[in-house]
């Protein structure tokens, strides 16, 4: 069986850590003929995609940030938030990353992270 090195940036959230891969290389790893069991490994990603959105608004509301505060503070339109926050769309590293630096910036701003 012919392996492939799959390049991911890792990313801590909540204190758990993410791997984030591109979405060719995903879509290469779950392709129908890797395993019979794919479906089940794409539903096992959507869930864990949902996951990371409940954990960020989560994050986002312990922090009494508004989605446009946020948004504002990381760069990012709030639309995009939005659609993030709901498992509309799943964010590229760097969106989770402007998002997870902004909310840390604005936690020590005030004095410790929630």
């Amino acid at each position: 069986m012919k392996t492939r090195e799959t390049t991911y940036q890792r990313i801590l959230l909540d204190g758990k850590v993410y791997a984030v891969i591109a979405e060719d290389e995903f879509r290469a790893l779950t392709r129908p003929h890797t395993s019979a069991n794919t479906m089940d490994e794409l539903n096992a990603f959507n869930v864990s995609d949902q996951r990371l959105a409940d954990r960020l608004v989560k994050r986002r509301r312990e922090s009494g940030l508004t989605q446009k505060d946020l948004a504002h503070r990381a760069g990012i339109r709030v639309e995009t938030l939005n659609r993030i926050e709901k498992g509309r769309t799943t964010p590229d590293f760097k969106s989770i990353r402007k998002l997870v630096i902004a909310m840390n910036n604005y936690c020590n701003q005030l004095g410790g992270a929630p």
